[in-house]
């Protein structure tokens, strides 16, 4: 049965992912763990990836460099050491977040295999980017092995096991932690620009999200404190984001108040509809990626039309949305369309061109 990918538990993230989730009864329960280690780490991964990254800077040089010379001697987030004798021709990546970040850094004939989710319409920013490329779990081990890949992408949480195999077969498996904010997301970019030799091309999706950023920032920027909204994001299991979460910096960048991390909620909390009376939200963002077993138009209209919540600002103003999780939960690039998704749901009125 295909659960939800969330976390911590979540996700990938998500939970966190869980990748964060974000691998064991075939491709459902993969995603279900990918999910749901996936949000862990993204919530508590901040200081392993900065303290990955700067140890690639130190030890092989700047990464802002636009050359990479190989051999190339890295350390990836688990504080693993290897050396890549040369340029990466022949990549899988086994996670959503890296599926995402490579289709667009490298060359297309570069990438042998896709992580299982790269065609899951409700979380994937590159379903149609994705078509005909063979898609694995990371539990295909001896597929993953028969394509002799000179490089495998994989997160920090996936099963150790897995990866010391891929390692034993001679195979190069690094791991990323998974980003609670944007900044770091813009490393985990940098980082695997590095190890694939793509420093200027990583520099150039960075510029891109910069951009989507100040374009977001332009228009919100002259919002009084008065003014901002305060939101609370509420899943199907009803966890909602509180502080170290990337949508507590999606809010942030979107001129929008996180109900929860203002309140001193840590990570990722499972709050109640009782607590959401409580907390009385301006807005409130839902999921909107359908699985087995949960269908999500269907918790929408449960949640608008929820007699006991009919008082809360978010129902009254009619300020309930569900945003694309492919955007919201992304461990890639696609995190600023979150920002944009939420700034415009929460202020209409500031993009009207």
């Amino acid at each position: 049965m295909k659960k939800i990918l969330k976390n911590t538990v979540i996700l990938l993230v998500i939970m966190a992912l869980s990748m964060m989730l974000f691998s064991a009864c075939g491709k459902s329960k993969d995603k279900d763990d990918n999910s749901a280690n996936g949000v862990e780490d993204v919530q508590n991964g901040g200081q392993k990836n900065d303290e990955a990254s700067n140890g690639n800077s130190q030890d092989n040089g700047s990464q802002s460099d636009n050359s990479v010379a190989y051999p190339l001697t890295v350390k990836d987030a688990n504080g693993y050491e290897m050396t890549i004798d040369k340029k990466p021709e022949k990549i899988i990546s086994l996670t959503l977040g890296t599926d995402e970040i490579l289709l667009e850094l490298v060359d297309k004939n570069r990438i042998a295999a896709l992580s299982d989710l790269a065609d899951d319409k409700g979380l994937s920013n590159v379903v149609d980017e994705a078509e005909g490329f063979t898609l694995l779990a990371a539990a295909d081990v001896e597929k993953l092995i028969s394509l002799q890949p000179d490089m495998v992408f994989v997160a920090s949480w996936t099963d150790a096991n897995i990866v010391q195999q891929l390692r034993d077969a001679g195979i190069n498996v690094y791991a990323y932690m998974a980003a609670n904010n944007i900044d770091e997301q813009k490393k985990v970019i940098e980082e695997i620009a590095y190890v694939t030799g793509e420093v200027e091309k990583g520099k150039e999706i960075i510029a891109q999200m910069d951009s989507k950023l100040k374009y977001v920032e332009e228009r919100v920027k002259n919002l009084k404190a008065e003014e901002k909204l305060k939101a609370l994001s509420c899943d199907s299991f009803f966890y909602t984001y509180g502080k170290n979460t990337t949508f507590d910096d999606l809010a942030s960048y979107a001129g929008v108040i996180n109900l929860a991390s203002e309140l001193g909620m840590e990570g990722w909390v499972q709050i109640s509809k009782e607590k959401i009376i409580e907390l009385n939200p301006d807005i409130l963002v839902l999921p909107n990626w359908s699985y087995e077993g949960f269908n999500a138009e269907e918790f929408y209209n449960d949640i608008k039309n929820d007699k006991s919540l009919q008082n809360v600002s978010a129902i009254k103003n009619n300020r309930v949305f569900s945003l694309p999780e492919s955007h919201t939960t992304a461990l890639s690039q696609y995190i600023v369309l979150g920002v944009e998704d939420l700034a415009k749901a929460a202020y209409p009125e500031l993009f009207k061109e």
